[in-house]
């Protein structure tokens, strides 16, 4: 069977023993650990069983999910490093908050949200942070049907997947969860401020604000696509734009980390790029 992995399920798997090791090292003694560790046990079957249907059904269902799975999962691997972000230092949130006031003299991610806190703007806001996810999905199907496919979503893949091992060395909750009450209330809205609760409550954990994955996701898929699908790159230009705006009016980010987003997605991708040449797999 693994002379029939593809370079992202390669990919996937030593992500899964690298930050295994870190959870070890990390929690070890911890009653969490076992529990963590029996759930990717448990993911590892589910993939094997996804994988091992495919190579036996070969149909466009079984292909679309043994491509997606990675994807799918992340929202489950992004949450999980609040378990053990924590290896070197507790989280560095006072001396991101402390680098932003340097920069402007204040808490931009307070003072953003309170200069506008128009209903209308607050909505395009929480829509253009949600926007992200779509952004991802939207990559997903305008490659999935591209010689180039295989190679573009690695990249997705592996960039996220590297993000998350930068937060297990780099712990930092963000302006939502480090700001008291009611530094860190969110402006109103009219639909999406309820919806962005609901991804807060069971989508977010304090964990991985520096730098903003978000930012350096969108600014990967923006090099990818001006690489690619020059007519996508012009449609995801402006929602990009704002998405990077969104991040720290909703208190999700630090501008430093936004600036740590943008500063390290082109070095991401081009780690990324040196593992798709360098490991096996189709």
């Amino acid at each position: 069977m693994l002379n029939k992995l593809n370079k992202a399920d390669i990919f996937f798997l030593i992500y899964i023993l690298i930050s295994s090791l870190i959870m070890i090292y990390s929690l070890w003694g911890e009653s969490e650990l076992l529990y963590l560790l029996l759930v990717r046990f448990g993911i590892l079957i589910v993939i094997a069983g996804i994988l091992i249907s495919h190579n036996k059904l070969k149909t466009s269902f079984t292909a679309l999910i043994a491509k997606a799975y990675p994807l799918i999962l992340s929202a489950y691997f992004y949450q999980e490093t609040v378990n053990y972000n924590k290896l070197f230092f507790d989280n560095l949130d006072s001396l991101l908050e402390k680098a932003d006031f340097f920069l402007f003299g204040f808490q931009a991610a307070e003072t953003f949200s309170q200069i506008l806190p128009n209903h209308f703007f607050s909505e395009l806001m929480y829509i253009a942070y949600f926007s992200f996810y779509l952004l991802i999905i939207g990559f997903f199907i305008i490659n999935y049907q591209e010689k180039s496919m295989g190679e573009n979503i690695f990249h997705l893949i592996a960039s996220l997947y590297l993000f998350y091992l930068i937060f297990s060395f780099i712990p930092a909750a963000g302006p939502q969860y480090y700001f008291p009450y009611p530094q860190n209330a969110l402006p109103e809205a009219f639909v999406f401020d309820d919806i962005m609760k609901i991804i807060q409550e069971f989508g977010e954990q304090p964990t991985g604000a520096f730098p903003s994955s978000h930012v350096g996701i969108s600014i990967i898929i923006l090099i990818l696509l001006r690489e690619n699908s020059g007519k996508y790159f012009k449609i995801g230009l402006p929602i990009v734009f704002l998405l990077i705006l969104s991040t720290v009016y909703i208190k999700a980010h630090y501008v430093v980390d936004v600036i740590g987003g943008l500063l390290f997605a082109p070095f991401i991708l081009l780690i990324s790029r040196k593992l798709y040449v360098s490991l096996p797999g189709k």
